[in-house]
């Protein structure tokens, strides 16, 4: 196992593909409105935490890596501001919405992000 690194920026469509380029293992994306609201902060925190180098955060504002990820989560029901997409390959296996943050609390999202992307993302599962 690879020890807790930072997260990684994804700047560029192609960053995003080499980044997901391996589809038999589970990894996270950040997709943030760029904003600076308070639950962007809380799911920017929780990638901080995430396991082995599986989660990425693309640059805002339209960039392209910003335009291939939305690509990715535009057929799953979300809004413009951030969230947090567990994916394996393309396939989306779990969504942590920044809404569902505001309403729960940061302690919720935690916990969810804990119980729900944690795991999948230590053992390359998705559930």
């Amino acid at each position: 196992m690879s020890s807790r690194v930072a997260v990684v920026e994804l700047r560029g469509a192609g960053d995003v593909d080499a980044f997901l380029s391996s589809r038999d293992r589970c990894v996270a994306l950040f997709v943030g409105s760029g904003r600076q609201q308070a639950a962007d902060a809380v799911l920017a925190t929780l990638c901080d935490l995430g396991v082995h180098a599986r989660i990425g955060r693309a640059v805002p504002y339209g960039g392209a890596a910003d335009r291939r990820i939305r690509e990715l989560v535009m057929r799953i029901a979300h809004t413009d501001r951030a969230c947090l997409v567990l994916l394996r390959g393309t396939a989306v296996l779990d969504v942590l919405r920044s809404t569902d943050v505001e309403a729960h609390g940061a302690q919720w999202a935690a916990a969810q992000f804990a119980l729900r992307f944690v795991p999948c993302l230590a053992d390359g599962q998705g559930r």
